[in-house]
């Protein structure tokens, strides 16, 4: 386990997710899933279609997502708040909703549709297509920047990470949910003297780490991201809890939270390239696979135009119509600029 590893692999995706050209993305993105759905639903047959019903969240959706990406073009941050005008929380919740009736072939088979209603009279190729269109505009990583709540209106707030140490098998599962990071990746600034405990309001947007009387300040990798005016949470009392399960109980510590890294993006209303964030330099270090540390794995099943083939196999694009071909590991995906749907996202086809 390496501490400085994991804090600048956790660091650089807290910076990621709080970008806007990633919200930007999966907002087009579901533009495209909704383009699909409709298309779905107004020319599939019964058996095979979709259900109507999720359009109502899909068209909310749609209409937050623009307010929201408007608001962090400003620098704007209370769009991850759970408030009215969080238009960001609100939009991935409402897209959402407007998806889960899309599941997948084994969901499908063993459950039925969704809540235990068969859906579904056979899992067919369009739907397995309109489930990647699914996966692709699924922010994973929104949690990471939501503004922290209590389970229950008595409760307090509970920090997402607040381990002292996060498990290397931890940040090879967030690979496949939240994308790959460079590799070697920068280092984080040095911390700042600003502070801020439990309860009180968080002062500045930005990434903050727990404060451990241990360490010394840059120590942990108990990262988070915190949105300015929410309350500092707390963190769990795992002692407590481990000697008194009870679901019906808190069991919390008050908390001080050290400022890291403030979040002045967008302040002078300019999105820099963040191009980035999608493409990462992956080359493996050394010292790292020295470790025992696996290399993170690129996805294989999504690929951007212009970019080589990762895996060879039949790959297809919603970007035009009966676009699917056999791509050799390697070869250049094809773009197509000129396309209604968009930027040309490939997906490969299920085996």
């Amino acid at each position: 386990m390496n501490l400085q590893h994991n804090r600048r692999r956790l660091f650089w995706l807290l910076q990621k997710w709080s970008s806007y050209t990633v919200w930007a993305h999966y907002a087009k993105q579901f533009d495209i899933f909704v383009k699909a759905y409709e298309e779905a639903l107004a020319t599939w047959p019964d058996g095979e279609r979709p259900p109507e019903y999720n359009m109502r969240f899909a068209y909310l959706a749609q209409d937050l997502y623009p307010k929201g990406l408007a608001a962090l073009a400003k620098g704007d941050r209370s769009v991850w708040r759970e408030r009215e005008d969080g238009y960001l929380g609100e939009a991935e919740s409402a897209s959402f909703r407007a998806m889960e009736g899309v599941t997948s072939a084994e969901i499908n088979k063993y459950d039925g549709g969704e809540r235990g209603v068969p859906l579904y009279t056979v899992w067919t190729e369009r739907l397995e297509q309109l489930r990647l269109l699914k996966e692709a505009a699924t922010p994973c990583g929104a949690a990471l920047v939501y503004e922290p709540r209590p389970t229950y209106a008595d409760w307090h707030p509970i920090a997402y990470r607040d381990s002292e140490c996060l498990t290397e098998s931890y940040f090879q599962e967030v690979i496949h949910k939240f994308g790959p990071w460079p590799e070697p990746t920068p280092e984080p600034p040095p911390p700042t003297n600003i502070l801020v405990e439990s309860g009180e309001r968080i002062p500045n947007d930005g990434i903050w780490e727990l404060v451990l009387p241990h360490r010394a300040p840059g120590e942990t990798d108990a990262l988070n991201y915190f949105v300015k005016g929410a309350v500092a949470p707390w963190i769990e009392d795992l002692e407590k809890f481990s000697q008194d399960p009870n679901p019906g109980k808190q069991y919390v510590l008050p908390a001080t939270w050290r400022l890291v890294w403030e979040d002045t993006r967008y302040l002078d209303s300019v999105i820099p390239d963040e191009s980035f964030y999608f493409n990462p330099v992956i080359t493996p270090q050394e010292p790292v696979e020295a470790q025992g540390m696996a290399p993170p794995i690129p996805s294989s099943s999504r690929c951007e135009a212009g970019h080589p083939c990762p895996q060879a196999g039949t790959w297809w694009t919603p970007a035009k119509p009966d676009a699917r071909r056999a791509f050799a590991q390697g070869e250049r995906m094809p773009d197509f600029p000129d396309s209604s749907y968009g930027a040309t996202i490939w997906y490969r086809k299920a085996e």
